[in-house]
Formats: C-alpha cells, sequence, structure tokens
C-alpha cells in the first residue's frame, strides 16, 4: 500500500489517542490510524510542578527512578515516554560535564547547573561517593584557605594482595617516596572549580558520616570524612590537602578535636603498607597532641625510616623518634 503523507486531525472522542488520516493512492480511500497516545501538553501548573520534583541534577538512572515515582499520576505507561516529554518541553535538560580523561558524566535538571555550588554538583556526579581530602579538611574547619577544588572518592579499585610491611626495605621506601606524586586527571572543570575525583579500595569507607545542617559548606546529608579520617588522608596525599604545610596546620587547627582511639581503629581498618602511622604520630606530637602521640608510638611502633611526604630530599631533618625525614622548617622545633 502506497500513503502519502500523515497529517494529525483533532478529534475530541478520542482523548488518549493521537489519530490520523491515511489516504491510499491506489484505493483512492481515506482512512483512519488511530495510535495510543504516548505524549500530551502540559499546563503551565503541571510544569512547574515537574520543575520543582526534578530540579535537583540527577543521573540518568536516579532520573528513572525520580519519574517512575510519579508516572502513576500521570497518563504515561512507560518512564521512558514521560522522560521524553520532560525533555521536549524543556522541563528536564541535560547537561555534559566533561572530565579531562574522557569519563564525562550527564546530569539531568530542570535548573541550570550554573545555580549550583560545585559541591552539589560533585555529589551529583557521585551519589555514592564521599567527600574528602582539602574538602574533608575544609569542612571540619581545619584550614581558613576556601580552596578552589572539591575532592570528592568513588570507589572503584578492586583489591591486591597485600605486601607485608617488613617486606619493604630502606631502599624500597627511599626509592618510592623521592618521586614527585602522582595526579589524577579524573577532573572536571565546573562553575570556575575543579572537582578532582579520587578513586580508593572498593568498601574502604571508613570513618564516613553524614554531613550536619549546621555547617552549610556540604550539600544536607551528604557524605564526608570525619575529622580523624580526614587527617589520616591529609597524611596520605598531602598533594590533595594543600601541600604538606597545610597539613601540618590541619593538624594544629585539630587540637583537642580529635580521638585517638577512633584515629586508630580507621588506621588499622585501612591496612596501609607504608608506615603512615610515624608521620602522623610525629605530627600529632608537634602540634601539640604528646598523649595521642605516644598512644600511637605504642600502637604501631616505628621499625624503619620513613618520610613526610614525597619528592623527598637528603636535606631535609631527620626525627630519631619517629625515624622520620621531614623538609626544614616544617614544624616548630622548639
Amino acid at each position: 500500500m502506497i500513503c502519502q503523507e500523515v497529517f494529525p486531525v483533532d478529534f475530541s472522542c478520542y482523548p488518549y489517542y493521537n489519530v490520523y488520516t491515511r489516504y491510499n493512492t491506489e484505493t483512492q480511500r481515506t482512512y483512519l490510524q488511530i495510535n495510543y497516545r504516548t505524549s500530551y501538553m502540559l499546563s503551565d501548573s503541571h510544569k512547574k510542578l515537574l520543575k520543582d520534583h526534578f530540579a535537583v541534577p540527577l543521573r540518568y538512572y536516579q532520573l528513572k527512578g525520580r519519574a517512575e515515582s510519579i508516572i502513576d499520576k500521570t497518563r504515561y505507561k512507560s518512564v521512558e515516554s514521560l522522560i521524553r516529554t520532560l525533555q521536549s518541553e524543556g522541563i528536564v535538560k541535560p547537561v555534559l560535564l566533561a572530565s579531562r580523561n574522557g569519563k564525562d558524566i550527564t546530569l539531568y535538571s530542570s535548573q541550570s547547573v550554573k545555580k549550583l555550588s560545585p559541591y552539589e554538583l560533585a555529589q551529583a556526579m557521585f551519589p555514592d561517593g564521599y567527600f574528602c581530602n582539602l574538602s574533608a579538611i575544609y569542612y571540619h574547619s581545619l584550614t581558613n584557605q576556601v580552596p578552589s577544588t572539591v575532592y570528592i572518592c568513588h570507589e572503584t579499585i578492586s583489591a591486591q594482595p597485600k605486601t607485608h610491611t617488613s617486606k619493604l626495605n630502606s631502599n624500597a621506601l627511599r626509592s618510592a617516596f623521592i618521586k614527585p606524586h602522582r595526579y589524577t586527571n579524573y577532573v572536571f572543570n565546573v562553575n570556575q572549580h575543579e572537582v578532582v575525583v579520587v578513586d580508593r579500595l572498593k568498601g574502604s569507607a571508613y570513618g564516613v558520616i553524614k554531613s550536619h545542617v549546621l555547617k552549610a559548606v556540604l550539600p544536607e546529608h551528604s557524605n564526608v570524612t570525619c575529622i580523624e579520617r580526614a587527617l589520616i588522608d591529609a597524611v596520605v596525599s598531602p598533594h590533595y590537602n594543600g601541600g604538606i604545610v597545610s597539613v601540618y596546620a590541619a593538624f594544629k587547627n585539630a587540637h583537642k578535636m580529635i580521638s585517638a582511639s577512633k584515629l586508630i581503629e580507621i588506621y588499622k581498618q585501612l591496612e596501609f603498607i607504608y608506615p603512615y602511622s610515624q608521620s602522623i604520630g610525629f605530627l600529632l606530637e608537634r602540634a601539640g597532641m604528646p598523649k595521642h602521640a605516644t598512644v600511637l608510638f605504642k600502637e604501631f611502633p616505628p621499625a624503619q625510616v620513613f618520610f613526610i611526604d614525597h619528592d623527598a630530599k637528603s636535606s631535609w631533618s631527620y626525627d630519631a623518634k619517629w625515624k622520620l625525614y621531614y623538609p626544614v622548617g616544617l614544624v616548630d622545633e622548639n
């Protein structure tokens, strides 16, 4: 059958269907074609309600869930049809966020991402992640700086067989720590900020808590490392915490704010290969928390020479008690 162009017709007796006429050139007759309507005109009041419902930026799987939660209140029979209408009506708009490593992310929202803080966007991009490193240090008021970079953890790395600490000799440690830090290229540029995604081991979210309303830095009820975990992470990754000088300042600002037992518990759970406990104990002691340092010293007696940071230099000072090399002038020597 050869058919010419299809034209929509307004049939009030078919309120839930799209009705078309088709003209058959062979029989020279006009036929009706009736299809179930998959989209509907939305009133301004309905659009406003939907925009409020989809205001929070979402990944696509979340968008589907959000649409599914209201589909029984609409005439739509499928979530995909509802989402198509939301996009065609301009209620929900996709926004592509480009990463330097090519792992781009698309968010869907009724509001412009320019109105959102970089922390809100980071949480939207990684809803199962948690704020860490300098973002956690800032959240816990351990720095006076206002960071231009947001750090969020995304656990994607599978656990590998661990090397026992006793197998790490001085040459191996020195070889590892004379090298500079490695920086991730999993970085997004959003709203004049960088969002750095830190990949970590799956199931390593020890010491992660919910943010509370009194501190408006992070989105409400978002995940963030507790103060003890934040300080541990700062020692492990000074380059993601403003540098080792800023890490020492954070320890000083954490005076009387941390629990030694909680810090040790989290440290044990993380099962580090390198003896970061020596750096932590040293910083606790020099930051005015000798009792905490003593507890850590007894729990993890220094067994081998270590370095407080990468890019280690032969000119660094040495602390015999903690068997630790550190930059000259880093800490108060009195």
